[in-house]
């Protein structure tokens, strides 16, 4: 026991004399270590991510960004290891939301499921916008084609017979739209200014509520991103007008283009994204980053959005960022031109 007794000893003096040979820094990395901790930031990448995340939506339960974004959460829950929940933050066209995130910490704790709204046109429209230009970009997650419907309850077919009919009773026919400043409100504006027509904007906490009112005949006109009006459609409790992307879309070839309706500057595609805060470390972005790039090569995840009329399309940051660019300037372009202005 006496021997035993003195080998512990001769060690825990060999460990001291270990000890205070190193310099001072490397005796507080060897105390932080024997401590649990490190001198790394807790998202390094590393240990990212250690809890729960949480996704922000800007619109209300039931639209294409909440539908979309649960979708893509439910994949990035296993793909990541920890649960990712999704945040609703309705109303004001999805700036309120935006804000949430803007005024998050840059720990990948609190990201944002980003709308053309939020990112594309609430800059071109409101001065107050500036804090969206400093939003870390992640990956795309997903795009969608616009569509133009009418309420069933007016009678009309095409384009050329709401047109007319708007024409011969100015304001009295309501365009719903997601809410003031949306991508929704101002493809309603851009298509009063190509149309010569005068309609009622009537904003809503978000897609959802702003289709339910058309189907019920309170509005009479909407835009949308395709996958929250599938099934409305498909009941025949709306009437298609026309979709914005180049082409027809697979589930509804008998609808025209924006372009095959002499639309041209409604040929614009929606398209939802995952952003960070300000300063989000870039080992945060590549890990968020590479896990949305699994997600989105999903089988099943790829399945479940075509089902519902998205594309999946994943990006690097730097696409992203060039993308929003991009379509700030393409709105800015029409408002500019057509002279829009939102009150």
């Amino acid at each position: 026991m006496r021997m035993k007794a003195l080998r512990g000893n001769q060690a825990s003096d060999r460990n001291r004399r270990n000890l205070l040979a190193i310099g001072p820094l490397q005796f507080l990395a060897v105390v932080l270590v024997g401590l649990g901790l490190s001198s790394r930031p807790a998202g390094a990448a590393g240990t990212y991510p250690s809890r729960p995340i949480t996704i922000i939506v800007a619109f209300e339960p039931g639209g294409s960004s909440d539908i979309s974004a649960r979708l893509v959460a439910q994949e990035l829950t296993g793909i990541l290891g920890q649960q990712v929940i999704i945040e609703n933050r309705p109303g004001a066209g999805g700036r309120p939301g935006t804000r949430r995130l803007a005024e998050a910490a840059p720990d990948g704790y609190t990201l944002l499921w980003g709308s053309g709204s939020t990112l594309t046109v609430s800059p071109v429209l409101y001065a107050d916008q500036k804090y969206v230009h400093s939003l870390t970009p992640i990956s795309l997650g997903v795009t969608q084609p616009f569509i133009f419907v009418a309420s069933t309850g007016i009678g009309v077919k095409s384009v050329g017979d709401f047109v007319a009919l708007a024409k011969q009773q100015p304001r009295k026919l309501n365009f719903a739209s997601a809410g003031v400043g949306s991508s929704n409100h101002l493809l309603g504006e851009i298509f009063q200014a190509s149309t010569d027509t005068q309609l009622t904007h009537v904003p809503y906490r978000g897609g959802a509520s702003a289709r339910d009112a058309v189907t019920k005949n309170e509005a009479q006109l909407m835009d949308e991103v395709l996958s929250p009006l599938v099934g409305a459609i498909q009941a025949h409790q709306l009437q298609p007008l026309f979709v914005t992307s180049d082409t027809r879309h697979p589930l509804f070839p008998e609808v025209p283009t924006a372009n095959e309706v002499g639309l041209p500057d409604l040929a614009i595609v929606g398209f939802f994204a995952l952003l960070g805060p300000a300063r989000l470390p870039p080992d945060i972005v590549a890990t968020l980053n590479a896990a949305m790039k699994k997600a989105l090569e999903s089988k099943e995840l790829r399945a479940s959005l075509d089902l519902r009329g998205f594309d999946a399309a994943y990006s690097t940051p730097e696409d992203l960022a060039r993308l929003i660019e991009k379509g700030r300037k393409q709105y800015g372009d029409i408002v500019a031109r057509r002279n829009i202005k939102i009150d």
